[in-house]
């Protein structure tokens, strides 16, 4: 039989669904994250007193808000279980998801997201687009994003007034927010491409296949505002001189599956994502089990990657930190706001 590239696109990711499912339920390989110094052993950021801030609600979902305006990166609060055959290809082409309609409406209230502005995601997989519909729909947001985003916000019934769609390149403003959205590219798999490869060319109106949610092209997301600059790469992968001339104080960094990729890898995704903006302030996300009930935070794979990236900081002179789950923090200062002793 011959195999295509979209085959051996799914049977990898598979593969790599298949670790993080039986992690999750045997609950042994995936590694519970200490709290004293942080999620990933790196000082903790402290609760903000104010101004510009951002809040982490694991994968790559922010929020950021400057008291006026509300922005948010993907919005994924639904965590779908795997099928309980997890290394059966059918079983994940045939399990029904839907984004989890109660447990949105909760955070919408917790994270106090009404008159959100609007939410774009890193890409349309399901771990970061599957409820943005939703939350657009009940929070009056604009989506911005590809064609594939657009069409997830249009099976929700978003209305079409609400929806930007960008192809290489988008600017948008809310408040004293400026949005640019810049092409990027997604971790790539052993021959180049990345899992779930394609597009969303119809309104998707779950419930549907984890499948369904397609790729749809990545972005690095950057969140300008008066009182700081933010870099979003949702995912391991980069476009080779896509963020020249641009600047950021901070790099929310995406690290899952750089273990997978090699020092290598490693090496060229830092310096075309963090140093290529000059940011002194890394903070890694994309880390932990997307399969764990909302809220509980486990660390996702080796170590390994943790330790290239510290490498990698110590060598560009960078502070790294850990975003705390759900606490509004301000790591727009010099040491991504912390108290160091040169500061005290």
């Amino acid at each position: 039989m011959i195999q295509t590239t979209a085959d051996r696109n799914w049977r990898r990711w598979r593969d790599r669904l298949t670790i993080l499912a039986w992690a999750a339920a045997a609950g042994t390989a995936a590694e519970t994250v200490p709290s004293a110094t942080g999620a990933l052993g790196f000082p903790e950021l402290p609760q903000a007193k104010g101004s510009l801030t951002v809040t982490w609600y694991g994968v790559t979902t922010l929020l950021f808000d400057d008291g006026d305006t509300k922005v948010m990166i993907d919005g994924f609060f639904s965590r779908p279980k795997p099928p309980p055959l997890a290394d059966d290809p059918a079983a994940w082409a045939n399990m029904r998801a839907t984004p989890e309609l109660s447990r949105i409406e909760r955070m919408i209230e917790r994270a106090g997201l009404e008159g959100l502005a609007a939410i774009t995601p890193v890409h349309s997989h399901f771990d970061h687009a599957m409820d943005l519909g939703l939350i657009a729909e009940r929070t009056g947001a604009v989506v911005l994003g590809s064609e594939s985003t657009a069409n997830i916000a249009r099976g929700a019934d978003v209305p079409e007034s609400r929806i930007r769609t960008v192809a290489e390149r988008g600017e948008f403003r809310f408040g004293q927010f400026a949005l640019s959205l810049i092409r990027s590219a997604h971790a790539p798999l052993a021959d180049g491409g990345p899992p779930i490869p394609g597009t969303i060319d119809a309104p998707l109106r779950p419930p549907a296949s984890l499948l369904d949610w397609k790729e749809g092209g990545s972005y690095s997301i950057l969140v300008s505002h008066p009182a700081g600059t933010a870099l979003v790469q949702g995912s391991a992968g980069y476009v080779k001189g896509a963020l020249d001339g641009i600047s950021a104080d901070v790099v929310l960094l995406g690290i899952g599956g750089l273990d997978t990729l090699g020092e290598a890898h490693s090496h060229a995704y830092y310096a075309e994502i963090v140093t290529a903006v000059g940011a002194k302030c890394v903070l890694p996300i994309h880390w932990d089990d997307f399969f764990l009930p909302l809220g509980e935070i486990k660390l996702d794979g080796a170590r390994v990657m943790l330790d290239w990236l510290q490498a990698l900081a110590d060598e560009d002179g960078a502070t790294l930190a850990t975003l705390p789950y759900g606490v509004a923090v301000e790591p727009f200062e010099d040491s991504c706001g912390l108290q160091t002793p040169d500061s005290t």
